[in-house]
């Protein structure tokens, strides 16, 4: 038989009687003269309030509790599924200009021929790590559920993709696998090849390096800039490499051969960032000169397309789902109060100004830009020791945008799309009214008559006017009768008086609609 052993805490101790609960306490709530601890008022308030009202004036949160913002997309996502599987057409132009349906916002890639609505103008939430430093990259995960980011202090840091919370960090000094010491100066870039064999170095010893990624060797070196190369992409697709130095100039390499395939002189400035688009035909190409270039590699003589703004280009960054939209990040700057001040401008290959501003998104330069793979997030690393998370508007939110010919403000909801076509449509009526109009209208159908169904104001006057030529009667001032209903009214003749008679039985007047003998036996009375 086992027997436990008395605990020497609890056994000198008097027993306390058991106070019995006060009426209207809830069941699992401790009398008020027994003191909780913190952690234990946090989930009684949570057991007595699971949908998490709050009074006014009440604490949403307990002291040094975080509320943090999420973005779940498995909602819009199924939500995009039902509505494409059902054969609606899904869009976001077409839902009531209110926040209330957000929910039925879908995922940008089930409305691949809506990019205005795309644009991340949002803030979402701010990471900052417990070090602070500058963030000279960001960089989501192919899956989309991390963003790592390195700092100038040599750390990479993973952020959650959802809540935006902090998940990990490493340091340079934390489980190294293999260091290779290829460059004399410090790297600038980095790109992977389209089968993630080989990948390619950017240095500020004027060196691009081609290294294996199995073996961690050297294999061929692209010699041509004059100065330090600051960027670098290797194609999705084919065999070339771009590259942008701060001689201004920007190169088109064969990995193959290791040769210059074509040197672009377009820009005044150092070239900050070179991106191929998904399609494999757009290279986009971002200089300090406040310039942003478009060059088809089928005639790379000209560019296509060159967006003029105000700021130094630091970073760009093409839309994973709208081939034809970008972000670009750059600041402001004045050499000599040092004052910088970062924004992100979206813009669409078809116009040459932005589409839309974030003013004042970092408090110092946008060092890189990149999207989420889904396509709603953007996140942005600044010089200001941040990294920022940005999302598209709600419904009915506004998007300020600076536009050519005059449109200083177009919304991409369906609010303003709904009330120009109404404007458009009641002056459309105006002018069709006016054209109606006849002027044989008398004088005295000069006043507004009530209108009747299916009948215009106009089409009213044009009938008593044929009325009165024809000397139709009922009008006044002629001697004829009136007809009824037009002339004056007169009072109804009075009744005629009660004769008496034999009455008759309501239910004996039915019975002989039916039955002919008691109809001709009512008859003969």
């Amino acid at each position: 038989m086992n027997i436990r052993a008395p605990n020497p805490y609890t056994q000198n101790r008097p027993m306390q009687p058991q106070q019995p609960r006060p009426f209207g306490m809830q069941r699992f709530q401790r009398p008020p003269n027994r003191p909780m601890y913190p952690n234990q008022q946090e989930t009684m308030q949570q057991y007595n309030n699971p949908g998490g009202y709050q009074p006014d004036g009440a604490s949403q949160a307990s002291k040094g509790q975080l509320q943090r913002t999420t973005i779940d997309y498995y909602g819009s996502w199924l939500h995009g599924l039902e509505m494409r599987n059902s054969g609606a057409k899904v869009s976001v132009k077409g839902l009531p200009a209110d926040p209330s349906y957000t929910v039925d916002v879908p995922t940008p890639a089930f409305i691949p021929d809506e990019p205005e609505t795309s644009m991340a103008t949002r803030f979402v939430q701010q990471a900052i790590n417990k070090i602070k430093s500058p963030i000279n990259v960001a960089k989501w995960t192919p899956e989309g559920r991390r963003l790592i980011t390195g700092s100038s202090r040599g750390e990479l840091t993973l952020w959650n993709g959802l809540s935006f919370n902090f998940e990990t960090i490493m340091t340079p000094n934390l489980s190294n696998l293999k260091v290779i010491q290829g460059h004399k100066y410090p790297v600038r870039d980095l790109s992977f090849s389209p089968t993630d064999l080989k990948f390619v170095s950017a240095s500020d010893d004027q060196q691009l390096k081609i290294w294996d990624f199995r073996t961690n060797k050297e294999e061929r070196q692209l010699v041509g800039h004059k100065w330090d190369v600051r960027t670098v992409d290797w194609h999705p697709r084919l065999g070339m490499i771009a590259s942008g130095s701060k001689d201004s100039m920007v190169r088109i390499w064969d990995p193959r051969s290791a040769k210059c395939l074509a040197t672009l002189r377009q820009h005044g400035q150092t070239v900050t960032q070179v991106e191929w688009n998904r399609n494999g035909q757009w290279l986009l190409t971002g200089s300090r000169d406040h310039s942003i270039k478009l060059f088809d590699i089928r005639k790379l003589s000209e560019p296509v397309s060159t967006f003029v703004t105000q700021r130094e280009v630091h970073s760009i960054a093409w839309h994973p789902i709208h081939e034809t939209m970008f972000a670009s990040g750059g600041s402001l700057s004045e050499s000599k109060e040092m004052i910088s001040e970062g924004s992100i401008e979206f813009w669409m290959t078809d116009k040459t100004r932005p589409r839309a501003t974030v003013e004042g998104a970092h408090a110092s330069q946008i060092w890189s830009l990149d999207w989420h793979p889904l396509g709603h997030i953007l996140a942005s690393g600044s010089n200001d020791k941040t990294t920022r998370f940005w999302c598209r508007p709600r419904p009915g939110e506004h998007l300020p945008t600076q536009l050519g010919e005059g449109e200083v403000d177009d919304r991409i909801f369906s609010s303003t799309v709904n009330s120009k076509a109404a404007a458009k449509l009641a002056s459309h009526n105006e002018r069709n009214e006016e054209k109606e109009a006849s002027p044989a209208a008398s004088a005295d159908s000069a006043k507004p008559a009530a209108n009747l169904p299916g009948l215009q104001s106009a089409d009213i006057g044009r009938m008593l006017a044929k009325i009165k030529q024809s000397g139709m009667p009922g009008l006044p001032g002629l001697s004829k009768p009136g007809l009824p209903g037009l002339g004056p009214q007169r009072p109804p003749p009075p009744p005629p008086p009660h004769q008496p008679g034999p009455a008759r039985n309501e239910s004996r007047t039915r019975q002989s609609r039916f039955n002919p003998l008691q109809r001709n036996q009512s008859g003969s009375h």
